[in-house]
């Protein structure tokens, strides 16, 4: 618990702190596209900062020795053991299964939504600051769900998990600039 809550308190203030940056250096967007921009932007933070904490609950229980394939565990959709612990709350954050599981789940879910939002947003939008940020949070995703798969089916390397966490870090500030973008 403490590794993550040390984790989510340290992304939680360099987000504050990137965000007073965009600040000073960017004026912000308005209009009904920048409200959608906005609220999407922070949508997106959430469901990274999520995904980064679930896998700071894989890192504490060095869950990624546990199931070395993708997209099966142990030859199954579903790990065995996902659900074994009582109280039952206790298998979200001490259960090797479930918490590998639910990393994975979300970082596909994460993956999948902001690719989602890219494209969308793309079409949408003629600003090139924009474009530009959309084009990174994009290049970034695919190199942080491949990471996250590389990390796991070479059995955790240090390099490849480092940089795995260092591109949430970034996943999680371009989201922020996507949001920056859209406030009013």
């Amino acid at each position: 618990y403490r590794l993550t809550a040390h984790l989510g308190l340290a992304v939680v203030l360099y987000s504050y702190l990137w965000w007073l940056v965009l600040h000073h250096w960017l004026p912000g967007a308005t209009g009904g596209a920048a409200v959608w921009r906005r609220r999407t932007g922070f949508a997106l933070c959430a469901l990274v900062l999520l995904t980064l904490l679930s896998g700071g609950f894989v890192a504490g229980l060095k869950a990624g020795y546990a199931f070395n394939t993708f997209p099966l565990m142990a030859g199954e959709w579903l790990p065995p053991g996902y659900w074994v612990m009582e109280p039952g709350w206790r298998n979200l954050f001490e259960n090797i299964p479930t918490v590998q599981f639910n990393h994975r789940v979300l970082g596909i879910a994460s993956f999948l939504g902001l690719m989602a939002f890219v494209g969308f947003a793309w079409r949408r939008s003629s600003s090139g600051y924009y474009r530009w940020v959309l084009g990174g949070l994009g290049c970034v995703a695919m190199v942080q769900i491949g990471l996250g798969i590389a990390t796991l089916l070479l059995h955790v390397p240090i390099v490849f998990a480092a940089l795995h966490q260092a591109s949430a870090l970034l996943l999680v500030t371009i989201s922020l600039c996507v949001a920056f973008s859209g406030r009013r």
